[in-house]
């Protein structure tokens, strides 16, 4: 009997315990019970219970509230492992840091915290644009342009005097690589996708000289694309071509050839000695049936190469 109500007993003293801390989370704040939910990685505990009432007073005007959903949204975003600019986790997470360092009120380790977690967020942007770019498929060129977006306004919020002029300069000339690319397999070979990838070639790597205009491998990369792409249309002349066709072809060459010219030249003020680059002066004042030019350009790679 004794030993019954002994345990009757602890029964007891362990429910009032639990009714104790039940009644103590429920008179704590939203802020407060998100943020012990978040201390022990519930976080979908903690959403849940922030997440609704966030724009409602006081919660609304509390500097500590948009910084917890903050982190519990970039925690969310980390395990949920979604991507593309528009991510919900990870756009309402930046959204939430933003306005907390916008409020006065946010202590200083707070504010700290806010600005490193704003930084990962802006460099998993960046990392997932640049993975796109490396596995390119046609069609995915805004997504990426998106990403970069995200990625640079963060930074621009972290610090106003940031330049995006080099990491532009790059991701514009990586995109023109990567239609290339694609342009060199002729797996879309005479359709209109085709048309698209060489457009898209030229546009990004011009887009990368506004950027850094003396980039040499810009200049030497856009002259390629143009020379390649006239190669391309004369490989498919043959028998079938009517007379009309071939003065067409010939005339668009012709201009692909001229316009691939001077970038070329460019490259060549860069690196005056880079065979490469003599040799695609060469080529391209051969093509354009200047043999003068052509062969003054074959002499300067016959003395380096004696140099050697």
């Amino acid at each position: 009997m004794k030993r019954y109500q002994t345990i009757h007993k602890k029964k007891a003293v362990l429910w009032g315990a639990m009714v104790l801390v039940t009644f103590a989370l429920h008179a704590q704040s939203p802020v407060d019970r998100a943020s012990r939910l978040a201390q022990s990685g519930s976080w979908w505990e903690a959403y849940d219970v922030l997440a609704p009432v966030i724009q409602s007073e006081p919660q609304r005007s509390d500097a500590r509230a948009w910084f917890m959903l903050g982190f519990i949204e970039k925690e969310l975003h980390k395990s949920t492992g979604e991507s593309g600019a528009e991510a919900p986790h990870r756009v309402q997470s930046v959204a939430s840091f933003e306005q907390a360092l916008s409020m006065p009120a946010l202590s200083t380790k707070d504010r700290t915290t806010a600005r490193e977690a704003l930084d990962f967020l802006s460099r998993t942007y960046f990392r997932e644009a640049i993975d796109r770019v490396e596995g390119f498929t046609p069609g995915s060129t805004a997504e990426i342009l998106g990403l970069m977006g995200q990625y640079e306004q963060i930074q621009s919020i972290l610090n106003p005097r940031f330049d995006k002029s080099e990491q532009r300069a790059d991701l514009h000339r990586y995109l023109g690589q990567a239609h290339a690319k694609l342009l060199e397999t002729e797996r879309h070979a005479g359709t209109s996708l085709e048309r698209e990838l060489f457009e898209g070639a030229v546009e990004h790597y011009g887009k990368s000289l506004e950027f850094e205009p003396d980039n040499y491998a810009s200049q030497y990369n856009l002259a390629i694309v143009l020379y390649n792409h006239g190669v391309r249309q004369l490989k498919r002349i043959d028998h079938n071509t009517s007379m009309f066709e071939l003065m067409e072809i010939q005339d668009h060459c012709v201009a692909l050839f001229e316009s691939a010219l001077q970038p070329m030249k460019q490259a060549y003020t860069q690196r005056p000695e880079r065979l490469e680059t003599l040799k695609g002066l060469m080529t391209i004042h051969y093509a354009l049936s200047q043999k003068d030019e052509s062969d003054a350009y074959r002499s300067k790679i016959e003395r380096i190469l004696q140099k050697r």
